[in-house]
């Protein structure tokens, strides 16, 4: 169900730290230990501590005191990792106090203001993306697609990607609107539109969105960059149909805004993203039956995730049609 709250201006934390700012300093927190740093130091330590026993020269009980030192040395990175531990969990509080404000935000500006963007708008909309990252979720995506299976792209926009699923027999594209939907089927010559299946589904209506899509029948759904701007209520409606949708064995290729990372919750700050932490939306999918087979990030917001429904994808195809059934006249 959605937050009851529907109106939110700015969540705000105590004091004047932002929400990104937490985020980046629990990300650095994450990555140290002191007793890594301690087990180092000790190894060190030891290989002086030997020397000065196995030398010739002996001084008074120095190596004794030493050895005790080093001792000391260890208990007080073990006194620095329970302090440095304490300072991770304090800041992870901070940010659980402040996550029910940002899901309610997101929800308002999916209900309140997305709801009211235009075609046009939403079509110039593309996610940054370098060329090295493209290519490696360009090869990702060639390890999936085949002519024996259905493939489906949920929002193609104008991105390229729907380029590397040409060989899915036939290919679902599926949007909010046919508008949103026709400049990507204008880029195709007019032998290959015959196999897209454009469909324009209702994300607010109550019953399923892709009703009347096949279930059980694809081998892989796209969906790229829509969950950006998704709050978690809409993302888990679309996974749960989607995992209707898929067969066993099939798998579901999706980004999302991750914010587990600072980049990610600054767009949520400038209220052009939604709150969707990693670490819900990994449970969320685990939750529904979906395998995570891998996940990919760079430098900036999105996380790329390929999920699979449990089971061996199969087909019955023995070979790939080029011609279409057609009524024999009288």
């Amino acid at each position: 169900m959605p937050p009851t709250q529907k109106t939110l201006s700015k969540p705000c934390l105590s004091g004047d730290m932002k929400l990104s700012e937490l985020i980046a300093y629990r990300n650095y927190l994450e990555e140290t230990s002191a007793l890594l740093v301690g087990k180092a130091a000790d190894r060190d330590l030891a290989r002086i501590i030997h020397m000065a026993q196995t030398n010739s020269v002996q001084i008074d009980q120095f190596t004794d005191q030493l050895t005790t030192q080093q001792e000391i040395i260890q208990k007080n990175f073990e006194e620095f990792e329970q302090l440095l531990n304490q300072l991770k969990q304090r800041t992870k509080e901070l940010i659980a106090q402040q996550e029910p404000a940002w899901f309610v935000e997101s929800y308002r500006l999916y209900e309140s203001e997305m709801c009211h963007e235009t075609a046009e708008y939403t079509l110039k909309r593309h996610s940054s993306i370098s060329t090295e990252a493209r290519i490696a979720l360009q090869t990702r995506l060639l390890n999936y697609t085949d002519w024996q299976y259905a493939g489906m792209v949920i929002r193609p926009a104008l991105e390229t990607f729907i380029y590397d699923m040409v060989s899915f027999d036939p290919l679902y594209i599926i949007d909010e609107s046919y508008e949103l939907l026709e400049p990507t089927i204008d880029r195709f010559p007019e032998q290959y539109r015959r196999r897209l299946r454009p469909y324009v589904i209702n994300e607010r209506q109550t019953e399923p969105m892709m009703i009347k899509v096949p279930d059980g029948q694809f081998g892989m759904c796209l969906v790229y960059y829509l969950f950006n701007f998704r709050p978690l209520e809409i993302i888990k409606r679309y996974l749960v149909e989607i995992f209707q949708k898929l067969k066993p064995g099939g798998v579901l290729i999706m980004t999302f805004n991750d914010c587990d990372r600072e980049k990610a919750v600054m767009l949520v700050e400038q209220h052009f993203a939604c709150y969707t932490p990693g670490y819900l939306v990994r449970d969320l999918v685990t939750s529904l039956g979906y395998e995570i087979l891998y996940s990919w990030n760079d430098s900036g917001p999105s996380t790329w995730l390929e999920l699979r429904k449990p089971g061996t994808l199969t087909t019955l195809k023995g070979g790939q049609s080029f011609a279409k059934v057609v009524a024999y006249p009288n």
